[in-house]
């Protein structure tokens, strides 16, 4: 059994990735962050609560960060939709459940403090704040991380700005600070999301399932692939399901050692995630980077263990 804490900014495609997990054999969710990112923090911590609920999941919840550590906050609720889960119609339905009186930050320290060495794996599918600080305040707490599964960052070009993808420019200090503590660092950026693509038949497929659960997670999916034109359904890639997947079928990715380092000035360059793979001959390499999906395959086995939920 892998313990997995999940931190996230749940989006659409977070709340994708919780619902590979939530059903998943060989993995114990043992706790779930939320931080600011896709949306506000009310708005993250609200939307994760309602899709554990529509999991079946009582995985205890725990508000975070509500800024990055040296910016303003950068939401995307003007391309994600309200609350960053758009849709063309059904939303999931609101959590009866409120999140844990005990702050993010806190809760992942004493999850780390009290676990056997190398035995907890963090997904994280947002910008890396609560994560940041964790390791910032207590950096003995590294021994107990297996890996850090992180989706950011991109091995060249940017989607929030040319250079930068959006997790990575939400917060590029933690980044930088996550990078810097000696964690197991996995980076599922642009370059791999894109290999792995929902498409339109996706959604008719959710849809033909037939049920009202199915017909939820199918107008979000809809909204989803309508992002860039409201009146043509285009394939788009998932990019948080995709670390997600890592953790169930590693087989299916290749990852290679790399030096990563983060533009941290306030120039058109700040949170471009550069990726040195000639290690160790030009630079000591601190992360592996995921280079290559199956994506055709990714993308059957998330839509399977998303179905399985919709019944």
């Amino acid at each position: 059994m892998r313990a997995v804490w999940m931190d996230c900014d749940s989006g659409f495609d977070d709340a994708l990735a919780l619902m590979v997990l939530a059903r998943a054999p060989h993995i114990e969710l043992v706790g779930i962050s939320t931080v600011v990112g896709n949306a506000s923090l009310a708005n993250t911590t609200a939307n994760t609560l309602a899709v554990a609920e529509f999991c079946g999941l009582n995985t205890p919840i725990y508000r975070g960060a509500a800024k990055p550590l040296a910016q303003e906050p950068q939401t995307i609720e003007r391309l994600l939709g309200a609350g960053a889960m758009g849709t063309l119609g059904r939303r999931f339905p609101t959590a009866g459940r409120t999140a844990e009186p005990v702050d993010a930050v806190h809760a992942l320290a004493a999850t780390l403090r009290s676990a056997a060495p190398r035995s907890i794996t963090i997904l994280a599918t947002g910008p890396l704040t609560n994560v940041a600080v964790v390791l910032l305040l207590h950096p003995e707490l590294v021994d107990a991380i297996d890996s850090i599964v992180w989706m950011g960052g991109s091995t060249a070009g940017g989607n929030h700005t040319a250079a930068a993808e959006f997790n990575a420019y939400a917060d590029p200090e933690a980044l930088d600070g996550v990078l810097r503590s000696d964690a197991a660092v996995r980076m599922f950026g642009l370059n791999l999301t894109h290999q792995v693509l929902i498409t339109p038949e996706h959604e008719q497929q959710v849809r033909a399932i037939g049920t009202e659960r199915a017909a939820i997670v199918a107008d979000h999916v809809g909204f989803y692939l309508r992002m860039s034109d409201p009146a043509t359904p285009r394939a788009a890639a998932l990019h948080d399901p995709s670390a997600a997947a890592y953790l169930l079928w590693p087989d299916l990715f290749e990852l290679a050692p790399a030096r990563v380092d983060v533009e941290l000035g306030r120039t058109i360059g700040r949170g471009a995630t550069i990726c040195e793979f000639r290690v160790p001959r030009k630079a000591d390499p601190n992360a592996l980077v995921a280079t290559t999906a199956q994506g055709d395959e990714v993308v059957t086995r998330i839509m399977a263990a998303i179905s399985a939920h919709l019944s």
